[in-house]
């Protein structure tokens, strides 16, 4: 009873601290008052930040831990030399270290698909929080967050709250149940569990490709992204072209090789290697705004940054996307697939705060603001997405090469799992499926190998290609937009039995469609084209499962029964003992 009433007040305090956070952008609380140091808005989205970072954290003790306690009997009942020299050396170095960490993990590998995609379920802890927090944070991290702050102010930090929303709320809520799923039938792909839940071929074949569009198109921004910033902030001496093909070639070797396992500890390695900049950058630069009075020297050029502009549905948008829509991309699926048990997911979930929000999310806060500050940061006004680059250049011009090989670090940790992903998307849900059904794992994993190498030329010619890649911003700019169209078909297998086949398959073609149309023609409803997409696909998704049978029920696919009984619920059909047995 005790626990039933503190995860009653868990989820109140939670819902209470998020819609709280909202409150300055509907000019409550938004004065531009002082609570010590902070201006008003900022004090009390903060507080809310610290709150949601204390729901995370009790998150592990009121469900995970339980849940892993379930687990574990449940399976015990079944059984079972001048600057562009140095800058140039250091990056050969840099590269060099994770291609060895990445190489040196490898050794631990298996002779399994199942080891190459998902490195064999057995992801550690402070492994898998690497890899998610470096894979989640890309080249945007260390160079537009910063220009965002710097321009929109403390209307942005939205981004630290719903940080925590999705990397450790959703963990519980939709995390648990793929991890669980993907380790009692040996799934690797999304497009699997697709399949086995709603029978259907055609569903699977269209939750894969979407989600390859989704992800195809990031890497090539991340590529073309950290390209030109190597050729800028190198003074021309790495170009363009030379940028492209060393991102794209050691990104290709690191997954050709190393699998799953050596991208997870690359991750970790330049997810550390990054995350150490930016504490540096942000120690130095309060020191040098003022110390504890930087906001209000920020108010005395800038006061309007420091109090909420508003504008909900922009915030809502962005919210939406990135929150609900990541984690339905097929490579943050594999990622939960590859956690060793339950409870590791549960410690990922109470320090993914501390990493996403606190790390990633407020640090460009405080630097971007400051960088408003006269002669603070020489140039920001002209080139703000470069204010790190340009702090560096300012201050320890000799230490810039970090920032380079830093935002090397952050596109290859954020391509290295995408790639993979989407080979193995390729290689499973579709040759696999439809071409060679017999296949052998060791044909499969050849397969993967042949698929990576060939994503990995697709992305460098587009690169290399202005005309490709300016295509294809568009695209990538909508990633996150198509994976929230995923959303839907994901609910159905997790939470609602009465999402049918035929309505998920409808609702994300549909979706889709609404999503590039309101894109290209600026058509929307009322708001911008990922929510008025995803409202079009719930809508059909509700309609037509209405009239349409639900998926059917063949002896092991009844997930809802495994959810109720892992979760202390009765189920709700007596068709479950199948399932349960």
């Amino acid at each position: 009873m005790l626990t039933g009433m503190n995860r009653k007040l868990f989820w109140l305090v939670l819902i209470l601290a998020l819609i709280g956070s909202w409150l300055p952008y509907f000019n409550i609380l938004n004065e531009l008052v002082w609570v010590g140091p902070l201006s008003l808005p900022l004090a009390w989205v903060l507080t809310c930040n610290i709150v949601l970072t204390l729901c995370a954290i009790a998150l592990y003790p009121l469900y995970f831990k339980p849940l892993s306690e379930r687990i574990d009997a449940f399976e015990h009942q079944e059984g079972g030399m001048n600057s562009t020299a140095v800058t140039i050396i250091i990056l050969i170095a840099f590269i060099a270290i994770f291609v060895v960490i990445s190489l040196r993990a490898r050794q631990h590998n298996a002779s399994t698909i199942d080891d190459y995609v998902v490195g064999g379920r057995s992801m550690n802890t402070a492994l898998l929080l690497m890899s998610m927090g470096a894979t989640y944070f890309s080249t945007w991290t260390l160079l537009g967050s910063f220009g965002v702050y710097y321009r929109e102010g403390i209307w942005f930090a939205g981004f630290t709250t719903w940080a925590i929303i999705q990397g450790s709320v959703f963990i519980w809520l939709f995390g648990t149940r793929i991890w669980y799923i993907g380790k009692r039938f040996n799934f690797i792909t999304p497009g699997q569990m697709v399949e086995h839940y709603y029978s259907s071929p055609t569903l699977r074949l269209l939750f894969s490709i979407v989600g390859i569009i989704a992800l195809v198109p990031v890497m090539l921004i991340q590529v073309t992204g950290s390209a030109r910033a190597l050729e800028s902030l190198t003074g021309g001496a790495i170009p363009y072209a030379v940028g492209v093909i060393v991102t794209s070639v050691v990104v290709g070797f690191i997954v050709l090789w190393a699998g799953f396992r050596g991208t997870a500890w690359a991750d970790a390695f330049m997810g550390t290697f990054f995350a150490t900049v930016l504490v540096f950058t942000a120690v130095f630069i309060i020191g040098k705004a003022g110390g504890w009075s930087f906001l209000q020297n920020v108010a005395e050029v800038e006061p309007q940054l420091l109090t909420n502009k508003g504008n909900p549905v922009a915030m809502l948008e962005l919210w939406v996307g990135l929150s609900f829509g990541a984690w339905a991309l097929p490579h943050m699926w594999q990622k939960f697939y590859s956690a060793h048990s339950a409870k590791v997911l549960g410690k990922v979930a109470m320090f993914t705060p501390f990493w996403n929000s606190w790390m990633m999310a407020c640090i460009p806060l405080v630097i971007g603001l400051s960088a408003n500050i006269p002669g603070l940061v020489p140039g920001a006004a002209d080139n703000s997405d470069a204010i790190l680059p340009l702090i560096f250049a300012e201050y320890a011009p000799i230490l810039g090469s970090f920032v380079v090989a830093g935002i090397l670090a952050a596109a290859i940790s954020t391509i290295n799992s995408q790639l993979l992903s989407s080979a193995s998307l390729v290689a499973e849900d579709v040759w696999r499926r439809f071409f060679d059904k017999e296949m052998g794992e060791k044909r499969l994993r050849l397969v993967n190998k042949v698929v990576i190498g060939l994503i990995t030329s697709i992305v460098l010619v587009l690169a290399l290609s202005p005309s490709g890649a300016g295509y294809l911003v568009p695209v990538a700019s909508l990633g996150f937009s198509l994976g929230l169209q995923l959303v839907p078909t994901a609910l159905g297998m997790l939470y609602f039995r009465w999402i049918t086949p035929a309505g998920a398959l409808t609702g994300m073609v549909v979706g889709v469609i609404t999503l590039f149309v309101s894109a290209a023609t600026d058509f929307t409803l009322f708001f911008g084209p990922g929510i008025s997409a995803i409202i079009v696909n719930g809508l059909l998704v509700a309609l037509v499962s209405r009239f349409t049978q639900t998926a059917p029920v063949n002896g092991d696919n009844d997930y809802h029964a495994l959810f109720a009984q892992l979760y202390g619920k009765q189920p709700t059909q007596k068709v479950t003992a199948h399932a349960i047995s």
